[in-house]
């Protein structure tokens, strides 16, 4: 057979093998290109990378729920094994300070063995609003109940124990023993039997060789079975915290309190007290007219002290003659202690008192307790006269 007389199917052989023969060149160009062989799974190749991220995001959700289920049951099982399943039983009496945050509660609860731990107690605390209105004081309660139940109780004024004493500032020992023993049916004997060894309550001793001046007015939860010794202690641990608030070294303790309680009691208005100590500062210096000379203080406060009287602005002939180391009129410098017991506002003033050359001062109107200062004799017998022209007009 001749090059002519083949065929077009002649000159291939099955699909993908090489020709028989090489044939002429116008044969060769007849040649069909073989067939590319036809890929089968074409779709389940492109599918599967799309299943294997649907498969591990599915995955990750389902795990991601599971986990939550498991965290969240463990934290309520751990949860409820850190409280007290309540309701309570027996009685606890606790007490909340001034200033207490909602960990310092949780953890006078959980020692007087109220709740089982502070975590659920601070937790309820921080989302209760109303947890802020507690107030500082002696609670009965019982013994452990759930946190939840013992936020609530403490919330209910009716929990409130023992008894509340507000002691005004300006108050001698005399007055606070006898408002003590009202309020708390503490006899005043038990408080002035309490009273004769000062030094037991950490007191330092001082030339007075007592403890007035030397207790912190203001508000006491007293405890039901509280003794006139605990009374005490409680009331000079405040003022000993006062004093060291304030950096008043120790040895200064007691001029501190001297001072502050003389301007207590020599003017209304806290924004004089420290026009009252720079007064007492430049009198016993001599400062000023007195030209170097000290001068006696003369302060009827401490003739009130001598006679127990507490309600008069002045003093007689009579008691200003009174022989007794408190009376400046008659005995030069400070008295031996304070007069009564300073608050915050004199304590404040004998730290930092103003500058000015006072050294006489009167109150115009006793209604008001304005008060005027003056620098010379002369300026201060004008204000005497602005003084007497209102007592008279006030008849």
């Amino acid at each position: 057979m001749n090059d002519e007389e083949l065929s077009f199917d002649d000159l291939t052989d099955s699909q993908g093998d090489e020709p028989a023969a090489a044939g002429s060149a116008a044969a060769r160009g007849r040649r069909r290109a073989p067939r590319r062989p036809r890929r089968r799974g074409g779709f389940l190749r492109g599918a599967l990378p799309v299943l294997l991220v649907l498969l591990v995001v599915g995955g990750l959700i389902v795990g991601g729920i599971q986990g939550y289920r498991w965290i969240t049951s463990n934290v309520s099982v751990e949860q409820e094994a850190a409280d007290y399943p309540g309701p309570g039983s027996g009685e606890a009496v606790v007490e909340v300070a001034e200033g207490d945050t909602g960990t310092d509660i949780a953890g006078t609860l959980v020692e007087a063995g109220v709740i089982k731990s502070t975590g659920p107690f601070v937790n309820i605390f921080a989302n209760t609003p109303e947890a802020a209105l507690i107030e500082p004081g002696i609670y009965r309660l019982k013994l452990e109940m759930t946190s939840s139940d013992a936020l609530q109780a403490l919330l209910d004024p009716s929990n409130l124990a023992g008894q509340r004493v507000i002691i005004p500032e300006g108050k001698r020992l005399t007055q606070i023993w006898e408002q003590l023993a009202t309020e708390t049916d503490i006899p005043v004997e038990d408080f002035t039997a309490a009273a004769e060894d000062y030094t037991r309550y950490g007191i330092p001793e001082n030339s007075a060789k007592s403890l007035e001046g030397y207790l912190w007015p203001g508000r006491y939860d007293i405890y039901e079975d509280a003794t006139a010794e605990d009374v005490i202690q409680m009331m000079w641990d405040r003022m000993e915290a006062e004093l060291t608030a304030r950096e008043i070294p120790q040895e200064q303790w007691h001029e501190s309190l001297t001072i502050a309680s003389l301007a207590e009691m020599e003017v209304r208005n806290p924004e004089d007290y420290g026009k009252v100590v720079r007064t007492i500062e430049n009198r016993l210096e001599g400062a000023g007219e007195a030209k170097g000379t000290p001068m006696k203080l003369q302060f009827d406060s401490t003739v009130h002290y001598v006679t127990g009287k507490s309600a008069s602005v002045g003093t007689t002939d009579a008691e200003r003659a009174t022989d007794s180391p408190y009376n400046t009129y008659k005995y030069q410098g400070l008295p031996p202690g304070p007069i009564a017991a300073p608050g915050a506002n004199a304590l404040d003033a004998v730290d930092a008192p103003p500058e000015g050359d006072w050294l006489y001062f009167v109150s115009v109107n006793t209604d008001t307790g304005e008060t005027k200062f003056a620098a010379t004799w002369a300026e201060h017998e004008q204000n005497v006269k602005e003084w007497q022209e209102w007592a008279e007009a006030k008849g």
